[in-house]
C-alpha cells in the first residue's frame, strides 16, 4: 500500500455523506494545513539562512576579535549546518511519497510496544497509566516501523513540555471515531511550568505534521488540544481490525 489511499476507504462509510472541503479544516490540530507548513518551513530556513550568514561574515571580518573566535565561530557555522540538514531532511519526508508496509498486530502487543516508548522517553517522570481490557481477538493494521515514528515524535512533544518537572496521565483503551471502533491513545499532560508558544521552533511543528501524515496513513487521527490553564491532551486513535 502507498502514501495514496483515501482515508475515506478506511474511516467513513460508504453511505455517509461526503464532507464539505471547508470542513477538512474545522480542527486545527486534526489536519494539517499544507500552507501553514510551508510558511513554517520557509521561516525556519530564513532563520537558519540568517544564522550562516552571521558566523560566515564575523569569521571573515578583519579584526582581533573575530580572530580570537575564530574556533567559535567555525564551531557554530558547523553546527548550524548540521542542524539545517536534520532538519532538511523532516521538512522532505513531510513532502516525500511514503509506502507502509502493513501486518496484522495483536492490540495487546502494540499497547506494550507503546508503553516501551512511553518509558525509553519519560524515564524520570510521575505517570499514571490506566490501560482498559480489550477482549481478543482484537487486531491492528499497522507498518510497526512508521507508527513507531509516528510514537516517538508524539512522545518527544510531551517530553519537552515535561522537562521542568509535572505529571503525565496515559489512557489505554477503546473509542470510536466515524462508526468506526478503534483504540485511543489518551496522553493528559499536566507541565510543572507550561512552556511558552513563542519558544516553540517551527521545526517541531513540521515534526508533529510527519506524526499527523504517518497517522492518517494508518487511518487514525492524532490531536493536540491545549487548555487555558496549560494543561494539554494528545490523543491518538487507530481503528481496529478484527
Amino acid at each position: 500500500m502507498t502514501a495514496h489511499r483515501d482515508r475515506s476507504q478506511t474511516l467513513v462509510p460508504r453511505d455517509a455523506v461526503p464532507p464539505r472541503p471547508e470542513t477538512r479544516t474545522e480542527h486545527g490540530n486534526l489536519v494539517v494545513v499544507q500552507e501553514r507548513v510551508l510558511a513554517d518551513i520557509a521561516h525556519e530556513l530564513g532563520n537558519f539562512f540568517h544564522k550562516l550568514y552571521y558566523w560566515s561574515d564575523f569569521i571573515k571580518t578583519d579584526n582581533e576579535t573575530a580572530k580570537k573566535a575564530d574556533s567559535t565561530a567555525g564551531h557554530m557555522l558547523e553546527r548550524t549546518i548540521a542542524n539545517l540538514e536534520e532538519f532538511l531532511k523532516v521538512a522532505l519526508e513531510y513532502f516525500h511519497p511514503i509506502t507502509l508496509n502493513f501486518t496484522k498486530v495483536p492490540v495487546g502487543e502494540l499497547l506494550d510496544g507503546f508503553l516501551v516508548h512511553l518509558g525509553s522517553h519519560l524515564n524520570g517522570n510521575a505517570i499514571e497509566v490506566r490501560r482498559d481490557a480489550i477482549d481478543p481477538p482484537a487486531t491492528i493494521l499497522v507498518d510497526p516501523t512508521r507508527i513507531s515514528q509516528a510514537f516517538r515524535i508524539a512522545l518527544h512533544h510531551v517530553h519537552e513540555d515535561l522537562k521542568l518537572g509535572g505529571a503525565l496521565t496515559v489512557t489505554l483503551g477503546t473509542a470510536k471515531r466515524r462508526d468506526f471502533d478503534g483504540l485511543e491513545m489518551r496522553l493528559d499532560v499536566e507541565p510543572t511550568m507550561p512552556a511558552s508558544p513563542l519558544f516553540r521552533g517551527a521545526e517541531a511543528g513540521v515534526e508533529w505534521a510527519v506524526a499527523q501524515k504517518l497517522i492518517e496513513l494508518h487511518g487514525g487521527e492524532i490531536v493536540e488540544r491545549y487548555e487555558a490553564n496549560g494543561r494539554k491532551a494528545v490523543t491518538i486513535f487507530l481503528p481496529l481490525y478484527v
